[in-house]
């Protein structure tokens, strides 16, 4: 996704996908190791210029960066240890201690492998760092109070949209909304967002992917093809908007704004959820225009001015 620049600080939001961090040639030097006086520490160090650090952390860096390339879903060994560039039986002794520290999660059913609960807490503190994330967490919070239905902030990920807030609202809902949760582009509010406003370039691919799944699919109605799917995110470029109305999650319904970063890109999405006989997904209802209204607002704080 390098095609969208770097922007400034507050909309790096994951619109990069990050590479693997590699040594030169791809091959990692086996280093010695490292005496002090008569003591063996066992700790080889990695030097960059005239910086040392530590190979072994290098390494593990590159196992958790596999797991943003390859997805949010669980993976094989082999398939982790292909993508950091490293021998299944090295990635295994890394992952075992990484499993330990709750950065990486591995399923008893199928022994796959993925991203744990810490590695999520990181991620959401780093985004809660970045002046986008952190200013429309305060606008979603407003919302949820002055609207009183459950709210949800979301960003770009590698390749999808995924949840890092939520404020939950007193009326209870048979759908759960959990921070780390990837959201589909074409079955969600925050996904129709993100896939009418980013570039072309980058959305097609993931959409085709999207639509190609939806072909076995009976129930529901899903969207079957690249004209379809244009024609509905045309409606979200043209309103500004995104719905879902109880027709994707039956009972659920949900509308979704956008706030964009100085470059016209969705920095984040504030999606509005309710059970569809509670909640007005009029396109002009005041969920409709409280969101509308102070998304435009934070998006002209960004600096946004418009698209041309």
């Amino acid at each position: 996704m390098s095609n969208l620049g770097t922007g400034s600080s507050h909309a790096s939001l994951g619109y990069h996908r990050p590479g693997h961090a590699r040594a030169g040639n791809g091959t990692v030097n086996m280093p010695k190791r490292v005496r002090h006086g008569s003591g063996d520490t066992g700790i080889t160090p990695a030097r960059s210029g005239t910086q040392a650090g530590v190979e072994s952390m290098e390494t593990g860096m590159r196992l958790l960066l596999a797991f943003v390339e390859l997805g949010g879903r669980g993976h094989m060994l082999k398939v982790v240890a292909e993508a950091a560039h490293m021998p299944p039986s090295k990635a295994h002794r890394y992952l075992v201690s990484m499993i330990r520290a709750g950065f990486v999660d591995r399923d008893p059913a199928t022994g796959h492998y993925r991203l744990g609960p810490k590695a999520v807490q990181v991620g959401v503190s780093a985004l809660g760092s970045i002046d986008a994330v952190a200013l429309s967490g305060e606008e979603m919070v407003k919302l949820h109070d002055e609207l009183d239905h459950t709210m949800a902030l979301t960003v770009w990920g590698s390749n999808s949209p995924v949840i890092v807030r939520v404020e939950e609202a007193d009326r209870l809902m048979t759908v759960g909304f959990r921070i780390g949760k990837s959201l589909p582009l074409l079955a969600s509010a925050a996904g129709q967002l993100f896939a009418a406003f980013l570039p072309r370039a980058t959305i097609e691919p993931l959409l085709e992917q999207e639509i190609r799944s939806h072909r076995s699919r009976v129930e529901g109605r899903p969207i079957r093809s690249l004209a379809q799917a244009e024609r509905l995110l045309e409606e979200v470029r043209d309103r500004g908007l995104s719905r879902i109305a109880g027709d994707i999650t039956p009972g659920i319904s949900a509308l979704g704004a956008p706030v964009f970063d100085n470059r016209g890109y969705p920095a984040t999405a504030i999606i509005a959820i309710g059970p569809s006989g509670a909640f007005d997904s009029n396109w002009d209802g005041p969920i409709a225009n409280a969101m509308k209204l102070r998304t435009t607002e934070l998006s002209m704080k960004l600096g946004f001015t418009g698209h041309r």
